[in-house]
């Protein structure tokens, strides 16, 4: 047993990545492929897999940061049920509304809230976890509770993609002759619709179940030798793997290569630049992916266009060149991972 973990130890980032992969295959194919058909049981069954599968780059990060660092202080339990419970009904209320914008008509809310309860938990496992539990845990995921870097980074992570996505639908329709705005019909119920999906994405499905991991744990240790660039561009294609089981279903119409391939890997170097600007806040990439999927309820108005993703990629460009994130960071940089025993804030750090 101290063999592996002095292995994990020594390869910490690729055995999150390994772990991450086999949690999302070893839940989202069976959810994606086979239980489905299985009757009702078997599509309850699907969904909690496919909930558990979307936060295994979370799960995986803590797994190994628990190993690394396994010493843990007391916390009461009434301390960590202060955190767990308020989170757990806010995450309950959110996924329930994001249930029944999309369940059919007459579906009982009593089974959508029961069915959100055990989803419900996750969010508030992960968040919890940051304040009570071993002292890798908590230093991985306080930057999660505690946002670090200047309000403006947030403010870009909040509005980059609706003003490329309205920009691009206006600069389009010009182009095509037509009126600069598109008619937005129902726009209550539609701003409704935007807000439950941001909060769904932001605590399931985008939020802090994966940028917990890609950026809390990965990055943050990727950059310990390699310039965010080339971390980043790492990211991208083992975040390509880790979506795979999700984009047999997704793409099954086409579109995969342009997205993956074309655009995937400047949406990534955006995260990463999210990240280093805002000092390694995890909080702030985590609300630029929710931003990013929330746009999808909105596409019948401000669908993608080429002049969108041309934006895009130039923001991408700027990012890099203005950052110089071909070079490295400087090792006390607090985006770049420091071992326990150089860190002399390690025991502040975990206090949260």
């Amino acid at each position: 047993m101290k063999k592996i973990t002095d292995w994990i130890k020594r390869h910490p980032v690729e055995v999150f990545f390994l772990a991450g992969i086999v949690l999302c295959f070893g839940t989202l194919f069976p959810a994606v492929l086979i239980i489905p058909h299985e009757g009702m049981f078997g599509q309850i069954l699907s969904f909690y897999l496919g909930r558990i599968g979307t936060y295994s780059p979370v799960l995986a990060g803590m797994f190994v940061a628990r190993v690394i660092q396994p010493a843990r202080q007391q916390v009461s339990l009434t301390r960590r049920l202060l955190v767990f419970l308020p989170v757990w009904l806010i995450a309950e209320i959110i996924h329930t509304a994001s249930l029944k914008m999309t369940a059919s008509p007459g579906t009982s809310l009593v089974a959508l809230i029961v069915l959100s309860l055990p989803s419900a938990l996750l969010p508030a496992y992960v968040i919890s976890s940051a304040f009570s539990g071993s002292d890798g845990v908590k230093l991985m995921l306080v930057a999660l509770v505690r946002p670090r870097g200047s309000i403006v980074y947030y403010l870009v992570a909040l509005l980059t993609f609706p003003v490329i996505h309205i920009v691009g639908t206006v600069i389009t329709n010009i182009q095509n002759g037509n009126a600069w705005f598109p008619r937005v019909s129902q726009g209550a119920d539609l701003a409704f619709t935007v807000f439950i999906t941001f909060f769904s994405v932001l605590l399931f499905s985008g939020g802090i179940n994966e940028e917990s991991g890609w950026r809390g744990f990965a990055q943050k240790r990727l950059q310990v030798k390699h310039s965010p660039l080339v971390a980043n561009l790492i990211l991208w294609f083992m975040m390509v793997i880790w979506h795979i089981p999700n984009d047999i279903v997704q793409y099954q119409h086409g579109g995969y290569l342009l997205i993956r391939f074309g655009l995937y890997p400047f949406i990534t170097i955006l995260f990463g630049w999210i990240y280093n600007r805002t000092e390694g806040s995890i909080l702030a990439p985590a609300i630029f992916h929710a931003f990013m999927n929330s746009m999808n309820p909105l596409m019948g108005v401000f669908p993608i266009t080429t002049a969108g993703n041309i934006l895009l990629i130039s923001l991408a460009v700027v990012a890099i060149v203005s950052d110089r994130m071909w070079r490295r960071l400087p090792g006390g940089d607090p985006a770049v991972y420091q071992p326990p025993a150089l860190d002399g804030c390690l025991s502040k750090a975990t206090k949260v």
